[in-house]
């Protein structure tokens, strides 16, 4: 597999991904709280940043977006239904949609709950998939403008994933 993460600590208790592909060059930036330390993680690996997907419209996910867009000319991409609280969006994306990366699509899956437009990216040739505040590893996010079905009609859709899934 030529796909390589890395994971920046950020704020008090984020992370923010990276995901390089080495065949590609192509390098994407999941959900960028902030920017000066994603941009230092991605030159201290010599990686370009090609694109950020947000997977949700809140700060501690899309605050850096604009300033990393300015240091790299990078696209945005993000959550349709949140898209008017993203600055800076190229495209938006809802369920179904695919995102190009290298040679991989990642397929956009609907987890709306933790706010009505959340996403998730799915990489199903990766095995991987980058899900935002839908899920921790004790639980799920918090709901703050879903209803409890529509979150757990999104969690479900979670669990339906293939169990090599390794979760981000």
């Amino acid at each position: 597999m030529t796909v390589e993460i890395a994971r920046i600590p950020v704020l008090d208790d984020n992370y923010v991904w990276l995901m390089h592909d080495g065949v590609s060059g192509e390098t994407v930036v999941i959900d960028p709280a902030v920017a000066e330390p994603v941009l230092d993680a991605a030159a201290e690996r010599g990686w370009t940043i090609t694109q950020i997907w947000n997977t949700h419209w809140h700060p501690d996910h899309a605050g850096g977006n604009e300033a990393i867009k300015a240091a790299t000319g990078c696209t945005i991409i993000a959550p349709a239904v949140d898209a008017p609280r993203i600055a800076g969006i190229d495209r938006t994306v809802a369920q179904g949609d695919a995102v190009p990366f290298g040679d991989y699509n990642a397929n956009v899956i609907d987890v709306g709950g933790h706010t009505m437009g959340h996403i998730a990216y799915h990489l199903p040739e990766a095995q991987i998939a980058f899900v935002g505040d839908a899920l921790f590893a004790l639980g799920c996010g918090r709901m703050f403008e879903g209803t409890p079905d529509q979150f757990w009609t999104s969690l479900l859709r979670l669990k339906a994933l293939p169990a090599a899934t390794t979760i981000y």
